[in-house]
């Protein structure tokens, strides 16, 4: 599958305010349910709940840093 899912966080992800937070950084989709994002090489789908599947690595210790770098812990 070529992707990691991860759940590091605890509390809900403001979707709004994180696609404000990556739109300079690079293109974002959201919407209610989920929120997409496309570093180089990767897509980080979010959701409310905390959880994301980063696509582009089954590394996870890659995955987590990918996480923690955009999302936050």
């Amino acid at each position: 599958r070529n992707a990691v899912q991860i759940h590091e966080r605890e509390r809900a992800v403001d979707l709004e305010a994180l696609a404000e937070r990556l739109r300079p950084i690079g293109e974002v989709k959201a919407n209610s349910f989920a929120l997409r994002f496309f570093p180089p090489g990767f897509e980080v789908t979010v959701f409310p709940d905390g959880r994301a599947i980063i696509k582009g690595t089954t590394d996870t210790g890659v995955a987590r840093s990918l996480y923690a770098q955009y999302v936050g812990s």
